[in-house]
């Protein structure tokens, strides 16, 4: 685990919105939402947890770096990447041709499916291919934005939230007939419908869960890289699911 000391620093970079310099002083600035447990999130007294947390944690501790996590919303990720201005970013991003264009990946961390939820009853879709013509939403700028875009080239996609409404409101309201979404998020929107809601057993794709890293830093991709590797043949990186009570595809 990280000391107090760079907790307390962790928790100064979130809510001051610093930015670098990047592993200065060996510091490993981490760019996350955290705001998707279990993976990742905030807890009442403003400290990082959960499943990806302890693996960067584990990552930094390893690689000898300094673990600062730098908070920010979901659609400057990708950007603050490209640009260097962190050095890695953690927030169950998926792996896809087009992003490895402007990022380095590491291996996958973790393996899952994208997957459709729908509300449970007899007149609701039943498949994939019952979507056709039905309103599904994905999140914007996501690989179940481009999912939907994909495979259900008959749906009509919904990838704008301007009332900022639950997934859960929006599919049992009726304003939508389908969700797509990761599976770990599935299975948590389904758990908590009271056996309103169900996931479709066709997925729609495989989703693999990476750490991104500016092109710019080469040797810190490789440093995680090999530590990550480390995680993952003893076994660490199942403990972390396991204990977090997320399953694997």
């Amino acid at each position: 685990m990280i000391s107090r000391l760079v907790r307390a620093i962790a928790v100064l970079v979130m809510w001051t919105g610093c930015h670098g310099p990047p592993t200065s002083a060996g510091r490993l600035v981490v760019a996350s939402d955290l705001d998707n447990l279990p993976f990742a999130g905030i807890d009442a007294a403003g400290q990082p947890l959960g499943r990806d947390v302890e693996m960067m944690e584990l990552l930094a501790s390893r690689s000898g770096y300094q673990l600062v996590w730098s908070r920010m919303p979901f659609d400057r990720l990708l950007p603050m990447a490209t640009e260097g201005r962190v050095d890695v970013v953690c927030a169950t991003l998926g792996i896809t041709e087009e992003r490895a264009q402007r990022v380095l990946f590491s291996a996958p961390y973790f393996t899952t499916q994208i997957v459709a939820v729908v509300r449970v009853g007899e007149a609701e879709p039943g498949s994939l291919a019952a979507l056709a013509g039905k309103r599904v939403s994905g999140a914007a700028g996501t690989t179940s934005e481009r999912a939907i875009r994909k495979c259900l080239p008959d749906a009509r996609g919904v990838f704008e939230n301007k009332e900022n409404a639950s997934v859960s409101y929006r599919l049992l309201t009726g304003e939508i007939d389908a969700a797509v979404m990761d599976g770990p998020a599935a299975d948590k929107l389904v758990a908590g419908s009271s056996g309103r809601l169900r996931c479709l057993a066709e997925p729609l794709a495989r989703e693999r869960y990476a750490l991104v890293f500016p092109k710019s830093r080469p040797e810190i991709a490789q440093r995680v890289g090999r530590a990550l590797e480390d995680l993952r043949t003893s076994g660490a990186l199942e403990d972390l699911d396991r204990r977090h009570g997320l399953r694997r595809e």
